[in-house]
């Protein structure tokens, strides 16, 4: 893939020259670190609003609300491992974060539950099907409010900041769907 790049740039840069675009590439050039200042605060401070919105939801016991009504869908998942100790608690709050668009704060969250599904795991081998369920749907990015890309989209000057909406809860749908049947498929579960 770096040699992909590499060449990639060469071929851009001399196609540039040759076509004598030299002001258009230097104008990039400055504009690219403006560019990505922006984006890189944006991504940090939503992050930030959104992780103290996380906050708020646990100490304010909403989080055990959400992880209730998520309770009945996580079990028809994952299956009896929800009955082990912390394991529902790390899941829940995996799902919860994921879906509220904390793409990187459901991280944190994630890596207990696989680490606590990774103790439970009787072959040291392979991962459980637990883990493989929890790889599979935080893979797919399933997200109810994706903060994130709709404030890159509203930044980068979008005119319909939520056009990709419907498209993505199809995408992340579809490819749960079809990876849990793919992997029970072949666990032969």
């Amino acid at each position: 893939m770096a040699k992909v790049w590499k060449w990639s740039v060469v071929i851009f840069l001399l196609t540039g020259l040759l076509l004598h675009h030299e002001e258009d590439m230097m104008n990039a050039m400055m504009e690219t670190p403006y560019l990505v200042f922006d984006l890189v605060t944006t991504v940090i401070l939503s992050a930030c609003l959104w992780g103290g919105f996380l906050n708020i939801i646990e100490k304010t016991g909403f989080m055990n609300y959400l992880s209730f009504l998520l309770k009945p869908l996580l079990r028809l998942i994952y299956g009896p491992i929800l009955d082990q100790e912390n394991v529902y608690a790390y899941l829940s709050s995996n799902v919860v974060a994921n879906l509220l668009g904390l793409g990187s704060l459901a991280t944190l969250s994630g890596i207990k539950a696989f680490q606590r599904l990774n103790e439970l795991n009787r072959l040291s081998n392979r991962p459980s099907r637990e883990m493989l369920t929890l790889v599979i749907v935080n893979t797919a990015g399933l997200c109810l409010f994706p903060s994130s890309l709709i404030m890159l989209r509203k930044q980068m000057g979008s005119t319909d900041i939520y056009a990709f909406y419907p498209y993505m809860l199809l995408i992340a749908v579809t490819i749960i769907i079809i990876g849990l049947i793919v992997q029970r498929v072949i666990d032969h579960e």
